[in-house]
């Protein structure tokens, strides 16, 4: 039977948001390829986590955060920000899911909200982050093995759907399976909040 994948220690990575905005931001005045390449890379996985919990889709939430994307390079929206930019993040694809979910399955934006966990603003000292570390790796052992390493390859090791379905050799579309259901088991328990703190 396959070893399930290693999960790294990201701890440090939950106080990075001023810092790699400040970059980002700095980097949209010299080089706007290179900052928007910077931009993608830092908050697409987190920005699809936080859309997760509205939607409860994967592809629902990809399209949302693609969609955000598509807009802010359209649109310079850099150009409008100064500080922030993960809150602007964050809180786009928030009213973009609220919206979505709303429209489709006639539920309240309170409702919604009350069920949601926000990031933005939110920190934690190193003893804080190791608890709900373990709290994290507790609830991914109750996952299957394969929804258990598609999880960590794909949010944790940020791997494509490509290169995890060839490592476990099956196809992309069973990859984004075991992935829904994993995001879905850990949505219940409130576990979403965490993948998005070690995953900035």
């Amino acid at each position: 039977m396959p070893q399930k994948a290693s999960m790294n220690n990201n701890a440090r990575k939950y106080n990075r948001y001023n810092e790699v905005d400040e970059r980002i931001l700095a980097l949209f005045a010299e080089n706007k390829e290179k900052a928007f390449r910077l931009l993608y890379d830092t908050y697409y996985l987190p920005l699809c986590l936080y859309s997760v919990q509205f939607t409860g889709s994967t592809e629902t939430s990809e399209d949302i955060v693609q969609n955000l994307f598509v807009s802010f390079w359209d649109k310079n929206s850099h150009t409008t920000i100064s500080s922030n930019l993960h809150a602007w993040l964050f809180n786009a694809v928030r009213f973009s899911s609220l919206t979505k979910v709303q429209r489709e399955r006639y539920f309240s934006l309170d409702e919604m909200e009350e069920e949601s966990y926000s990031p933005i603003d939110d920190f934690y000292d190193e003893e804080e982050l190791l608890q709900k570390r373990n709290q994290l790796l507790t609830e991914l052992k109750k996952l299957p093995e394969q929804e258990y390493n598609v999880l960590v390859k794909i949010v944790l090791e940020d791997k494509k759907y490509k290169e995890v379905a060839e490592e476990l050799h099956i196809s992309v579309n069973t990859v984004k399976t075991h992935l829904s259901r994993a995001l879905k088991m850990l949505r219940r328990f409130n576990m979403i909040e965490i993948l998005i703190l070690f995953n900035l």
